[in-house]
Order: C-alpha cells, then sequence, then structure tokens
C-alpha cells in the first residue's frame, strides 16, 4: 500500500481533554480514575472511564473535531465516521426524560454523516461500524480509497459513548472487570473497563501540517469460526498480522514495538497471545497495551490508541506494566524509550472475529 500520513490529530479520552494532555499522563503512568455504575443483574457496582471535560451533546463535539482537523475547503475529502454505540446513550437521556421510545427519536449514523456531509461539503461520506475495528477498518479504506486516487484526502471521526445498554450488556456478560483492576494478560485479569473517546484525524499522501504518523499498510480479515470470537489457538491473528506486515512490506524483525489489543477478557488475551507466540516465537519485539489508560473504547480505539501511541512517542518513554514478571506475554518491565520515527504494529481484534492489524511509522515532530 501506498503510505497516507495522519495529521490534525484530536482525542478527547479518559486520559485528558486532548491528545497532548493524554500523552502526558500516559508517559507519567498515571490511570484514569473510574465512575462506577449499578450493574442490575447481579446487583453489583462496575467501573468505567468517563472522557474528561464538559459534557457535550454528540453532534456539536462532532463539528468541534471537524473544526480541529479539517484545514481549508472539503470538496476533494472524504468523511468517514466509525463507531458502535452510535446515539444510543442520547437516546436513553431522551427517554429518561420522559420522551416515548419512537423511531424518530434517532439518529443514524447514515443520516449525522450525511448532515456534516451537508454541512461542511465533503466529497462524499460513508460510516463503519465492526466492533472494535470500525475505526481501524475506516483508517484501511480510507488510504486505500487515497491510493487509488478517488479523494485527495480523508477525515476520520471515531467516537464511543458507552450507553447502559453497552454498560450493561457487557457486564451481563461477565467481560467487565468488578474490580477496576484493568490487566491484560495478567493470569488473574477480571476483565475490562469501558471507555468514552472521540478522535479525529485528517488522512493525506502529503505531510503538510502538524504530521503524527505514516499508514504504510494493514490488513482486516473476519474469521468465521465462532460467532463472537477468534480462534483461540491464533491462527487467524497470524495471519492477520503477517498480511499486514506483507502488505507494509516489511517483515517482523523490523518492529520496533507491538500494541496489543489486550480486552483482559479470557478468550481474547488467549487468542492474542498464541498469534504473538505463533507469529514471532522468542523474538518478540517490544510490546505495549493501552487500554488500561483509556479504557475499551470499542468502535472508536482503533484511532484513540493508534493516535495515542504515535504522539507519546515524541514526548517520551512509554509506561512500565506493574505486573510483568507475571504476564502471560513480555509485557515491559521498564519504561520503553523508542525513537520517533519507530516502526508499529497496531493490532485490534474484534468482537464478531473481525481482526485488523496496521502498521505505522511515526514522524518526527520537527516533520
Amino acid at each position: 500500500m501506498t503510505a497516507v500520513y495522519l495529521r490534525r490529530a484530536q482525542l478527547c479520552s479518559a486520559l485528558g481533554e486532548d491528545l497532548d494532555s493524554a500523552c502526558a499522563s500516559l508517559i507519567a503512568g498515571r490511570r484514569p480514575q473510574p465512575e462506577w455504575f449499578e450493574l442490575h443483574e447481579f446487583g453489583q457496582r462496575r467501573p468505567w472511564l468517563p472522557a474528561c471535560g464538559p459534557a457535550l451533546e454528540l453532534l456539536p463535539r462532532l463539528q468541534r473535531l471537524l473544526d480541529a482537523s479539517l484545514d481549508g475547503p472539503a470538496h476533494d475529502c472524504l468523511l468517514l465516521i466509525a463507531s458502535t454505540t452510535l446515539d444510543i446513550a442520547s437516546l436513553e437521556g431522551q427517554v429518561r426524560e420522559g420522551a416515548a421510545l419512537q423511531p424518530d427519536l434517532a439518529t443514524p449514523l447514515d443520516w449525522l454523516a450525511q448532515r456534516l456531509r451537508e454541512e461542511r461539503g465533503f466529497a462524499a461520506a460513508c460510516t463503519l461500524n465492526t466492533a472494535c475495528t470500525s475505526a481501524a477498518n475506516a483508517l484501511l479504506y480510507a488510504a486505500r480509497l487515497l491510493e487509488r486516487g478517488r479523494y485527495r484526502r480523508a477525515l476520520l471521526l471515531a467516537f464511543e459513548t458507552p450507553s447502559q445498554v453497552a454498560l450493561q450488556g457487557f457486564g451481563v456478560l461477565d467481560l467487565t472487570s468488578p474490580s477496576a483492576a484493568y490487566r491484560p494478560f495478567h493470569p488473574e485479569r477480571d476483565g475490562l473497563l469501558l471507555g468514552e473517546a472521540y478522535a479525529s484525524v485528517l488522512l493525506d499522501r502529503e505531510p503538510g501540517e502538524r504530521p503524527l504518523a505514516r499508514l504504510l499498510g494493514g490488513y482486516s480479515a473476519c474469521d468465521t469460526s465462532n460467532l463472537t470470537t477468534t480462534r483461540e489457538d491464533g491462527s487467524h491473528i497470524e495471519r492477520v498480522m503477517r498480511a499486514a506486515l506483507a502488505d507494509a512490506g516489511c517483515a517482523a524483525e523490523d518492529l520496533d514495538l507491538v500494541k496489543l489489543h489486550g480486552t483482559a477478557t479470557a478468550a481474547n488475551d488467549r487468542a492474542e497471545a498464541n498469534g504473538m507466540r505463533l507469529t514471532f516465537g522468542a523474538a518478540m519485539p517490544p510490546l505495549q497495551a493501552l487500554k488500561p489508560y483509556l479504557g475499551h473504547t470499542l468502535g472508536a480505539c482503533g484511532l484513540s490508541e493508534t493516535l495515542l501511541l504515535a504522539a507519546a512517542l515524541r514526548r517520551g518513554a512509554l509506561p512500565a506494566c506493574p505486573y510483568a514478571d507475571a504476564a502471560l506475554l513480555p509485557l515491559p518491565a521498564q519504561p520503553q524509550a523508542l525513537a520517533a520515527g519507530s516502526l508499529l504494529l497496531a493490532n485490534y481484534f474484534g468482537f464478531g472475529g473481525n481482526n485488523a492489524s496496521l502498521v505505522l511509522q511515526g514522524v518526527d515532530a520537527c516533520a
């Protein structure tokens, strides 16, 4: 794949109101403090990680992201929106205030994309909803279209606002951590924490202003062996990672770091650990897991974690894992200092067996 640049990146998450503050918190090893909700089915309290800053309605948030990431007219630019929870949280709020549950209360994602397209004059708009890989697939889809000359630029919006449907649903499936100890690949891990995030980035074939990273290639595929999860032997994950490296023209030994998906759920961690061993064997590259800092931002994680990782490379050492000695994979026992131009593999392995890997290279802040 012809490389494209990621630039004018924005992120609002549990780690900070913007990308700079999130990077500072990550490098300092500061994890966000969770809020708690009542899991009705079990009569238990469960944690989740809301985004920092003032609460805003969804449309104003997205418009603010567009203002920050778009430079100039949008007539040559494709708009993509990636999410899984869509506007469910907003709909729940209207019902709590007494509105009757009716179809016309909802704001379909396609309608939202079309409205923003008409307001800003985008060349076209599309939406992606492929569970945890939504934003990762959107990055790949946009890059392919730019490579073919369909558009000169693409702007990706990714968001996740955990709703009661999501919080209660993940809780009833016993996938959320009752302890709030988010510990991917720990032998005694007890689940994930859902996280809220809003992110945007401009993709361009030219570096332009404020380039953050280059997307060199990637691969996405569906594992149809199971309705909800991927093969726990790691074979499908291995296939996706190897195909992503081949697409980028890279070898496994070229990698400076692998960003793990690392949900801290039993089946997903097991599958990813097996896939890593099949792909790299004893020559495991340095590893990093970011969900303990952002929460699992579901459909937005393919962008929120990618931006945080690429931006943090410029700022200092990535944090050590406090349980490295016990982890099922060789997570870092010491802070990881990497060059800004490091070669990265970012993994996103989704509910329903849709798996995606991205190959990126950081860009120096002076570029």
